[in-house]
Parts: C-alpha cells; structure tokens; sequence
C-alpha cells in the first residue's frame, strides 16, 4: 500500500490506498496482507509434509487425522489467489488516476520488476541448486544458473513465487493501455446477478483451459489452468473500485458472499472427502475434460467470486487496526514473501539433520518460516535502497 513520503508502496499488492482523516494507510487492507502471506508460507511447508501439489521438496507425509485436515485446509488455494488480485486491482484504478499512465507503468516496472529480478538473480539459483529435481546435473552450480535458472528459452528465467509480481504487472499494463483507450464508467450498484455471471464464466473457461493445462501442470513456469481466476480477481478489484463496490462492500452482497462462500468450502470438502473415501482417482479433478474437474471448477468460481468480498468485508469491519505489531508485520509483508522460499528450503534442509515425526517437522517449519521470514523481510525493509522497493 501506498503512503505518500512515508513508506513505499507494497508491489505485492499494488495497494494505493486514498487515506482516510486520521489515517496514512487502510489498515484492514494491510492485515488481510499479512494473513495473506502466512498462508502462502504455511501452505508451501504444507505440500512438502503432505505431497498435494508441488514445491521444492517432497517429505514424509504427515499422518491422519492431520493429513485429511492439511488436505482439506489446502482448498484455500482455490480462492487465495483470488483475492491477493483482488486486493491489488482495487487500488489500482485510484494510482493510475493520480499518476497518469506514463507515471505509472514506469512505477510498476520498478516497484513490480526489481523484486522479481532480484528474486531471479539472489534467490532461485540456491533454491533451485538443492531442489532435488536437479538430480543427474554435474557441470556445477555455476553452469546451472547460467543454463537452467536464468537462461532457459523460451520458458521464463525460474521466479519461484515470483511469478505473481509479473502476472501482476502484465496486468496493471493492460489495465494502463486499455484505460487510456475506453474511460471507467461511474458508480453503479452491484447486482448478485453480475457475481454469478462472473462465477459461471470462471467454471467455464477454468474447465475448458484444462482439458489441456490440468491443474498442477505449468506452461513457462505458470499454472496456466489456475490463471481464469487471477483475471477474474483482478477485473473484480479494479472494476469494483471504479465503480463504488467495495468501500463498503453492500452489507446484502457480503452476507449472500458469506453464506456462498461457506456452502462452496463445505461442498469441496464433501466432494473430495467422498472421492478419496471412495478409492476414486483424485487427477481427475485437476482437468481433461472429466466432470469431477467440472464440477471443482464451478466450486472455484462460486469460491472466487464469494471469499475475496467475504474477506475484504469482514477485514473492513473487524480488523481495521493496527498496533505495533501488526504494523510492523504489514511493513515487512512483501519482503516476507519474496524471500519466503529461501528460508523454508534452509529449514526444510535443517530438519533432515533430526529425526522427530512428520508432524513436529511440519508445525516446526511452518512457525519457524513465518518468523523467519517476516524477521528477514523487517530486516530488509530498514535497508535504505532495498526497502525503497520492498
């Protein structure tokens, strides 16, 4: 979030807030950030213990009931992202405005670029020398980075959770192009009808992306089968603040959200603790035309369209406030999850050296990471050139 010569804007989520009387930054906003990124962290180590998904490392799952709970916990990524897209497209229309669109592109090929090629540059190459997939390459660590993880066309320089910095600025640029061309509209009141549009166009286009990309496959280092909903997260954010949706959210509109958003959690559940009980093939929820991956896709848009305004309601109304805390955790946030990944491969690392079952392993690390890395991230926030980005 943006604070006028006071602290530079959080690139992870591209927040420009207006300030409030009394107030230099949206307070809810930062907190819902800072929830954001510890479930990115704990859901990172939660692959690891668990195998559902892909990371770094793969370790001895934990066991029930904690597997089934980690599992079910994990279709929070269904929607997750969602909402940090949401988060940045909502301040997005209010920074251009102030800055006008030269000002701005230039802003976030700074604010947006600069992590991600440090992230490239510093972190990947140690990150991806003891990913274990590098099994059988013997030229050195030097021939690896240049080969592999910066040099690997055409498929993208490896950015880890990066990724989301230049999926944002690709569409903070178009949003900049295409409001250069056709002006906002004003405010209108939002409809339930416009939400299940957008969640019915979400299921549709998601299951019919991954009849070729399933979930879990990546195209130049992207889940492309995941991709409807970070468009649809954004457009939500952006075209909400134009049009006056989100400050406040309609106090009808967030109680529908609520209640969709509830009802989709409890079907996922439903759904895929049925399947497993049942013996049947989870792969086929992640695409190829199937329709158990249909119908998880109409699970995610009811999700995408429902968590975000769930989310950023109820963060307005209960947890707009800081104390120290807090506000030091929301500065260091950005930071945080740059540098996320280089500290849980060190404490993954660290517990090969032990032998504790896999759930002290887990909950170890996933504490551990989070400390670790929002320590760091306050750490490189007081830098003065570094933090000026970070």
């Amino acid at each position: 979030m943006e604070v006028a010569a006071v602290a530079p804007v959080d690139p992870a989520l591209q927040a420009d807030p207006v300030p409030r009387a009394g107030q230099s930054r949206d307070a809810w906003a930062d907190n819902l950030k800072v929830v954001l990124v510890v479930g990115v962290i704990v859901a990172h180590v939660t692959i690891a213990w668990t195998g559902v998904g892909s990371w770094v490392f793969t370790e001895d799952p934990v066991r029930e009931p904690l597997f089934s709970v980690l599992v079910l916990a994990s279709s929070g990524a269904l929607f997750g992202l969602a909402v940090f897209f949401l988060l940045a497209g909502m301040y997005t229309p209010g920074s251009l405005a102030r800055k006008g669109t030269r000002r701005f592109a230039v802003d976030r090929l700074a604010r947006l670029g600069l992590p991600l090629l440090g992230f490239v540059l510093l972190v990947a190459p140690v990150v991806e020398w003891v990913d274990p997939d590098r099994a059988g390459w013997e030229r050195g660590f030097v021939a690896y980075t240049l080969e592999v993880v910066w040099w690997s066309w055409p498929t993208p320089p490896s950015w880890g959770p990066t990724w989301f910095l230049a999926v944002l600025l690709l569409f903070s640029l178009v949003y900049a192009v295409v409001r250069a061309i056709v002006p906002a509209r004003g405010p209108r009141p939002l409809r339930r009808r416009h939400l299940v549009t957008v969640a019915c166009a979400i299921a549709a286009v998601s299951w019919l992306v991954r009849i070729e990309v399933p979930v879990g496959d990546e195209v130049a280092r992207l889940a492309v089968g995941q991709a409807p909903t970070w468009v649809a997260g954004f457009a939500m954010g952006v075209v909400g603040a134009e049009r006056g949706w989100l400050d406040p959210v309609p106090p009808a509109v967030a109680a529908w959200a609520r209640r969709v958003g509830i009802g989709a959690l409890v079907a996922t559940a439903v759904l895929i603790g049925a399947a497993a009980a049942a013996g049947a093939d989870l792969d086929a929820f992640a695409g190829f035309g199937t329709w158990q991956s249909l119908a998880l896709a109409a699970i995610e848009g009811a999700l995408v369209v429902s968590m975000p305004l769930w989310l950023v309601d109820l963060f307005r109304r209960r947890f707009d406030h800081q104390g120290t805390v807090a506000r030091r955790a929301s500065r260091a946030a950005f930071a945080a999850f740059v540098v996320h990944q280089l500290v849980l491969v060190g404490l993954v690392l660290a517990s090969h050296e032990v032998v504790w079952p896999p759930e002290v392993e887990w909950a170890l690390v996933s504490v551990a990471g989070v400390a670790g890395s929002f320590a760091i991230g306050g750490l490189l926030t007081r830098l003065p050139v570094v933090g000026r980005y970070l």
